[in-house]
């Protein structure tokens, strides 16, 4: 009979599956050992939506189409892997996107957290006007390349010292203006105002600049306090205890 004989009954050839050769099956096994292998080195992979590229010590990440939340989640571990490298400077071109989400929004703003952290270096480059709008409304476009960065303003008048802020306050955009807004309050003598009325969020990294401001004006014989403060900023000093620095609110 032509056929493959189990002792039980007889299989028909049109009936088999595929079989292999053996050059052809060490082949496969020499291949998966391979993908494995470059996963395990962070080689970068075919992906649909990110597309890496090493250049000395920093990386360029290219992304494409939709970056929606099954595109963060094919992203996040190879994301992951490149900032492992710890890389001097990160570029994220969105020359071929289309759409951002959230979710992807968060693993950029942690990706330049952190940069910021090692002193490195991380830029959002080649954004349409819909990506760049994006990024400016939720308070991340001092990121984008060629934007304003953090901007602030001071005067003073009747001796105190007033610094006007504006924007989101997050850990990355208080990194860029910390060492600027201490020299301008070192300089004086008298009291320092806060005036954060476009400020609508936060971080623990500007409580800490408070703090700090705080400090320096007592040893220059001033005192510091908060003005025009929303009620979202305001519950954060609070929870820290510190609502002895709130003066007015909005």
């Amino acid at each position: 009979m032509d056929g493959i004989n189990t002792g039980l009954l007889s299989i028909p050839p049109h009936r088999r599956g595929p079989i292999l050769p053996r050059q052809d099956s060490r082949g496969l096994k020499r291949l998966q050992l391979r993908i494995a292998q470059e996963r395990k080195q962070g080689h970068n992979l075919p992906m649909e939506f990110m597309h890496i590229k090493r250049d000395g010590s920093g990386v360029v990440l290219t992304f494409s189409g939709r970056l929606d939340t099954i595109a963060s989640q094919e992203m996040k571990l190879p994301l992951r892997a490149e900032l492992d490298r710890q890389p001097t400077n990160l570029t994220c071109n969105f020359h071929d996107v289309t759409y951002i989400g959230s979710a992807v929004l968060r693993l950029i703003f942690e990706a330049a957290r952190e940069l910021q952290r090692r002193n490195g270096l991380f830029r959002v480059t080649h954004c349409s006007p819909e990506i760049r709008r994006v990024f400016s409304l939720t308070g991340m476009d001092h990121l984008v390349d060629g934007a304003p960065g953090p901007e602030f303003t001071h005067e003073t008048k009747d001796g105190t010292l007033r610094i006007f802020m504006q924007g989101r306050m997050d850990a990355v955009r208080v990194s860029e203006i910390r060492d600027s807004v201490r020299k301008i309050i070192a300089t004086h003598r008298g009291p320092v105002r806060f005036d954060i009325t476009a400020v609508p969020y936060a971080a623990s990294a500007f409580v800490h600049l408070c703090i700090d401001a705080s400090k320096i004006t007592k040893t220059n014989g001033g005192n510091f306090g908060l003005e025009r403060v929303c009620p979202e900023v305001s519950h954060v000093f609070r929870l820290a205890g510190l609502q002895s620095l709130l003066l007015s609110s909005v």
